[in-house]
């Protein structure tokens, strides 16, 4: 008889299986990502019809031994479920999306889980959606060992300072270059995460290039959806 375990987790994405069945792309706290089968989970008489939503925690066990577990029982949290499309919204599928490409299956990230939750209370106390996209951004890279040089050249390995003007180079870190926007103590600012006093626009062509570095070139549906919009 397979083990029935417990778990937190939240949605990252689902799809229809057969008529009546979903299967869902989840972010637990002990295992990390994996796949449930919510069996009859789109008959409006199943327990789990409308239980499955995206940005809530969720309380689930489920049972199973291959990569493909079955969902048993669930239970959800809406104390910040805020069903309003908006700009933050298509921010919060950018996160999941991101998940979904970088996060290895059943591997184990609950500092990354934690991570996760206090970015969707943040976003939900209505903090500075931007800053807080860049501050999960670079954490992400850091916890999934894709973090970023802010200390040295990558030309003369000597350190940051200050005044100098510098560029980012995506699979390297940062190069001396007359004449560029970011500067030294930008880049100091980054490491500290005093990101409020860097600008934005800066920023966020860091991050962005650092993540698509680490997607290998594959496209986020999310991003081509936001552009779209905006």
């Amino acid at each position: 008889m397979s083990q029935v375990n417990t778990d937190e987790c939240f949605l990252l994405h689902q799809r229809s299986y057969g008529e009546t069945s979903l299967i869902s792309e989840v972010f637990t706290r002990k295992k990390g990502k994996m796949s449930l089968i919510a069996k009859g989970a789109k008959n409006p008489k199943s327990k789990f019809f409308g239980y499955l939503v995206p940005f809530c925690k969720l309380n689930v066990t489920y049972s199973g031994r291959s990569d493909l577990k079955t969902l048993t029982s669930i239970d959800r949290d809406l104390t910040n479920f805020n069903k309003t499309l908006s700009k933050k919204t298509y921010s919060l599928l950018y996160i999941n999306e991101l998940l979904i490409k970088l996060l290895p299956k059943d591997a184990s990230h609950e500092e990354l889980f934690e991570l996760y939750e206090n970015f969707l209370k943040d976003v939900t106390e209505e903090k500075n959606l931007e800053i807080t996209l860049r501050h999960f951004e670079l954490d992400l890279l850091d916890m999934l060992g894709y973090g970023l040089d802010f200390e040295r050249d990558i030309d003369n390995n000597e350190n940051i300072q200050e005044q100098e003007r510098y560029s980012f180079i995506s699979e390297k870190g940062f190069r001396k270059t007359d004449n560029a926007d970011l500067t030294g103590e930008d880049i100091i600012n980054i490491k500290n995460r005093n990101l409020a006093n860097v600008p934005k626009i800066l920023l966020k062509e860091i991050t962005s290039k650092a993540i698509s570095f680490c997607l290998d070139g594959v496209e986020l549906s999310s991003r081509q959806i936001f552009r779209s919009i905006k």
